[in-house]
């Protein structure tokens, strides 16, 4: 803990606060079908488990007329970039994005490790890879936080719900939040300066079609301090 709060002190330091001029220092529209394909790779696909769709489609309602969508049919996958923002000064990641098809579970049962939608950040190697998971979720508590290990704990995930089956389906949601904060908490250490945002869905457990859809995704400064 008390090096936590050391991170955390420094964070203060080497982050400036910023107010009024708030404008994105890196945002994903998902306008283009092209640079989605040279950008973004998939990763995350389960042997004899069918793959995440993620495919760019025109939806109302959006800032610029388009989506990311996310389609998992009983399938799971990540689509994942690196962006080129730094997050000492940019560390707040604020996306807005939409459940259209969530998953499915009847009541009573175990909620089983499928998500609408998740969208990760995290650092690491080929071997090794740390990162929190913004999730979707089902029957779990909104708020909810737990570590999750996987490839033999090759991968670490500090997985948090931030919505569940109460949220408003199919209504616009704007997500803010302090991702470099969020991974420090988690860690105990600032992030690597080449990190990854992946966006991923996993429906195999439950046998669930799933349908979410994404505006835009960017990096900002911090708010100022009220």
């Amino acid at each position: 803990m008390k090096y936590l709060s050391v991170l955390i002190a420094m964070l203060a330091v080497v982050l400036p606060v910023r107010g009024s001029d708030r404008k994105a220092a890196l945002r994903y529209d998902f306008s283009d079908p092209a640079s989605i394909r040279k950008a973004w790779e998939f990763h995350g696909g389960l042997l004899l488990t069918p793959r995440t769709v993620f495919r760019v489609e025109d939806v109302d309602g959006t800032s610029n007329g388009k989506a990311l969508v996310v389609e998992a049919n009983c399938a799971s996958g990540v689509l994942m970039t690196d962006p080129r923002v730094d997050l000492r000064k940019n560390p707040v990641m604020r996306w807005r994005w939409r459940v259209v098809r969530p998953v499915r579970v009847e009541k009573g049962r175990p909620e089983p490790d499928d998500q609408a939608i998740v969208i990760y950040l995290g650092d690491g190697t080929m071997i090794r890879q740390k990162c929190v998971g913004y999730r979707w979720e089902n029957f779990t508590a909104i708020g909810k936080r737990r570590q999750l290990d996987y490839v033999g704990g090759l991968m670490k995930v500090h997985a948090e719900c931030i919505r569940n089956a109460g949220d408003r389906i199919g209504e616009w949601i704007v997500e803010e939040r302090d991702v470099l904060s969020d991974f420090v908490r988690a860690y105990k250490r600032l992030p690597g300066e080449y990190f990854i945002l992946g966006v991923g869905a996993n429906s195999q457990y439950s046998r669930s079609n799933t349908r979410v859809e994404i505006d835009y995704i960017e990096f900002l400064p911090r708010k100022k301090a009220q």
